[in-house]
């Protein structure tokens, strides 16, 4: 009976080790490029953060949650344009096709950092942690940045 409990353990031990594994590797595929947080006007209900999500991988990544430290609620978002209404939509997951990069940029899709619970200057960093859908996370660290600075005065992120 104790070999059979041996073996039971050391297969448990190896399974969770390659789950894990498995989580490292795709949290790793995803390459995150160019984060930053709005600066928004003190008092302000909310910001947004943004970025550029590469996947380099070989199978598709799926942003299901975000999370960060300072807000009541941190939401991924949407923002579209319907019969000239501009609203948000939350979503339940970004998806990343594979050899793909997918835009986190204004008027699409976000990160909603919802409830700052102080104000936010310029030059700070928003440490957000993005959860994949294999069960992984991925730590960004977003610096906050006037959108005009950000964008480069131009429309165009830089």
């Amino acid at each position: 009976m104790m070999r059979f409990t041996g073996v039971r353990f050391a297969a448990l031990l190896i399974g969770g080790t390659l789950l894990a594994s498995a989580a490292v590797a795709q949290a790793s595929e995803l390459d995150v490029q160019n984060p930053w947080v709005a600066l928004a006007p003190p008092g302000a209900h909310a910001t947004a953060a943004f970025m550029e999500l590469n996947n380099p991988g070989d199978e598709a990544v799926d942003v299901v949650s975000a999370d960060a430290d300072g807000f009541k609620a941190v939401e991924l978002h949407e923002s579209v344009n319907e019969d000239g209404m501009h609203r948000m939509i939350e979503q339940d997951r970004i998806t990343v096709p594979a050899g793909e990069t997918v835009s986190l940029a204004p008027g699409g899709y976000h990160v909603m950092l919802i409830g700052p619970e102080r104000s936010l200057e310029e030059g700070e960093t928003v440490v957000i942690e993005l959860g994949l859908g294999d069960g992984s996370k991925l730590e960004v660290e977003a610096p906050i940045t006037p959108r005009e600075k950000a964008m480069g005065g131009d429309g165009h992120m830089h």
